[in-house]
């Protein structure tokens, strides 16, 4: 592995700029806001010093970006007129400065560290470790990973029906870190008969956990693979369009593991049971919702004990335990009487 430090002016980042590509690992594109980006364009007219780029160099003539890539857009996107700069009141777009401001800007050199023959581990820990003092998050963190149970993650199951069409943003990775929480609960509940915490930390040893799978590991990851589309497919067929209303992170992983337990007891829910439990899951999310809007006027205990087991550390191990128990119960109670318990 070789690196050296070079000087690249704007206008040479411009002429390269179908050289340079991103690896799959970066994050998602054109996160940085308009106000974000026209401090970096403020930058680079008052000759600010900014933090260099990463690139390796793939191939001759051919780079891809290790870190830099918002810096990189917001450059691109300025200069092809696709936002205005906007500074002391007024809003410019690059046609619009005067011929001195854009040789400013084009003549500005980055440093860029060039990287050479270093292998895509390298590079993804290097990535990873230069964000350490941003804010990456957990989706961002783990689309760095590689190996069996990140291709499950940000791969089969991303794309599934019912994750593409929860009600949770799916900008930076939001719906991949939900796969990511119900695959390392589904997986450890079928292994240690018990719930797992979701932290960074937890799915990202679990995901090295099952990077390269044999034998007998490999053969539960399959069984596991196949148990958690089936259901997945089951939630979907019983949801529909209504699965947009699913709006509550910590809650749909707590409804896809009551589900998937229950799937599990029969291996099938009749479409009797499916629209029973949906009809529930729905009436339990409105009562949850009544009784936090009301304040010191809330009346039902039950629901103000779930709520905070829902928005209290709803990732530690013993919060998903408390909040599957009570859905266990509350489904019970509804089955027999028709209603929410405590009511």
């Amino acid at each position: 592995m070789k690196r050296k430090v070079q000087d690249w002016s704007i206008e040479r980042l411009m002429k390269e700029r179908a050289r340079i590509s991103f690896p799959e690992y970066q994050r998602q594109p054109n996160l940085w806001s308009v106000e974000k980006k026209s401090l970096l364009i403020d930058s680079i007219l008052q000759d600010i010093d900014i933090p260099k780029l990463y690139f390796f160099l793939a191939a001759k003539d051919s780079y891809e970006v290790v870190d830099g890539q918002q810096r990189l857009w917001a450059i691109w996107e300025f200069l092809d007129g696709t936002y205005s700069y906007r500074s002391n009141g007024s809003s410019k777009k690059f046609s619009a400065l005067s011929q001195t401001q854009k040789d400013r800007i084009t003549e500005y050199k980055l440093q860029v560290t060039l990287i050479e023959n270093a292998d895509d581990e390298y590079l993804r820990q290097l990535f990873l470790r230069l964000q350490l003092g941003l804010l990456l998050i957990t989706g961002e963190k783990l689309h760095a990973m590689s190996g069996a149970m990140k291709e499950l993650v940000f791969g089969k199951l991303a794309s599934h029906k019912f994750i593409k069409n929860v009600g949770i943003p799916a900008r930076r990775y939001a719906t991949e870190t939900l796969c990511a929480q119900i695959c390392i609960n589904s997986f450890t509940r079928e292994k240690l008969k018990s719930f797992a915490r979701t932290r960074f930390e937890d799915l990202l040893h679990f995901f090295k956990e099952y990077q390269h799978s044999q034998g007998k590991e490999l053969e539960f990851f399959r069984q596991q693979e196949a148990k958690i589309s089936t259901v997945m497919d089951e939630l979907w067929d019983a949801f529909g369009e209504r699965t947009k209303q699913l709006k509550n992170r910590s809650y749909i992983l707590s409804v896809y593991l009551f589900f998937e337990e229950l799937w599990a007891g029969q291996n099938k829910l009749s479409p009797t049971e499916r629209r029973q439990f949906v009809d529930f899951v729905f009436k339990l999310w409105k009562r949850l919702r009544e009784e936090i809007g009301a304040g010191f006027d809330r009346k039902n205990k039950e629901l103000y004990t779930f709520e905070t087991y829902l928005s209290s550390a709803p990732g530690e191990k013993y919060q998903i335990e408390r909040r599957h128990e009570k859905l266990r119960e509350y489904y019970g109670y509804f089955t027999r009487t028709g209603k929410i318990k405590g009511d």
